[in-house]
């Protein structure tokens, strides 16, 4: 849904100074002049480019809840930076604007966000708050509770083998994007077995799964634009549930590739449902992550997952035409 037009004097600037091999700390700090913030007549731009996760989204929350509260949030890296913002803003009246450097994007590839060139990308979208021809698009995100915790995510939360995957793609920091993920899936893809799961679609009755992958998307791709979902829209005002089960070692090592080619949806193990929520009940030692990020590692007791969709929480800033 297209809000209308939006003009920011007060922008923070947040970068995640492990995406893209650091190069976005490097941009940040460039754009900043190497200072906390940076002033014009018409836009001051305050930087946070911590060295932890944690003290970025510290250090954003409290520039947020602040008395000189910003009118826009910025975030530059991956698809965990964007779900960190949008946790921060989800709800609110402040627009998220989404500089991509991270190895998956995935989220920007669903939001039509351009990639790969995140220095041309903040200039513009600074360019654009500041003369007031920057757009806002509500979309819609993930709530979820995991061992008693809120998360927000925005692209994928992830059970099971593409979990693993994911793990181990994390620990592959050498190699790009999607080479990275189909590195992953050759290592793991080994010693991997189907899982049994509890699941609650929309508050419906409890069904026992057996299943090697159990997603739910609010984009349409995982690892680095492998369009697991090719239907999934992140304004559409539900999730996409994506099963695969009874599929052998063999077809897991297939199942991706036939995916980029588009391919997999043919495959009698792969199974889509559309939803607005869903309760799962995660096994023992199972993984959960979510926006390339861990949320459950290996090793814990078993537990619960809720989810449900967010319709229209995040205000997204676009600095193209208008929808």
């Amino acid at each position: 849904m297209q809000n209308g037009h939006v003009r920011a004097q007060r922008v923070l600037y947040v970068v995640n100074p492990a995406a893209g091999l650091g190069a976005s700390a490097h941009l940040g700090r460039r754009l900043a002049g190497g200072a906390g913030a940076v002033s014009s007549p018409d836009l001051e731009v305050v930087l946070v480019a911590a060295d932890s996760f944690e003290e970025l989204r510290r250090q954003a929350a409290a520039e947020l809840g602040g008395e000189r509260r910003p009118d826009a949030l910025i975030v530059q890296g991956g698809d965990g930076m964007v779900s960190m913002g949008a946790g921060l803003v989800a709800g609110t009246e402040i627009p998220l604007g989404v500089v991509p450097s991270g190895t998956g994007n995935d989220f920007a590839r669903a939001a039509g966000i351009e990639r790969g060139r995140p220095a041309v990308g903040i200039e513009q979208m600074l360019t654009a708050l500041r003369t007031g021809t920057a757009s806002t698009r509500s979309v819609d995100a993930m709530q979820l509770v995991l061992d008693g915790t809120e998360h927000v995510a925005v692209n994928s939360v992830n059970i099971g083998f593409d979990a693993v995957v994911n793990r181990r793609a994390n620990e592959l920091r050498r190699l790009p994007g999607t080479a990275r993920y189909v590195a992953a899936l050759l290592e793991s893809v080994r010693h991997f077995e189907p899982l049994e799961f509890d699941v609650r679609i929309d508050g419906g009755p409890a069904e026992s799964v057996t299943a090697e992958m159990l997603t739910v998307l609010n984009g349409s791709s995982i690892g680095g634009g492998i369009a697991v979902a090719p239907h999934a829209v992140i304004d559409d005002g539900h999730l996409d549930l994506f099963v695969v089960a009874g599929l052998p070692r063999i077809g897991l090592l297939t199942l991706f590739p036939l995916a980029m080619a588009g391919l997999h949806t043919r495959l009698p193990a792969v199974n889509f449902e559309h939803l607005t929520s869903i309760r799962v009940q995660v096994p023992k030692g199972v993984l959960v992550y979510a926006d390339g990020e861990e949320l459950r590692g290996p090793g814990r007791a078993a537990c619960t997952l809720d989810l449900r969709i967010d319709v229209g929480a995040v205000r997204l800033i676009e600095t193209g035409a208008p929808r």
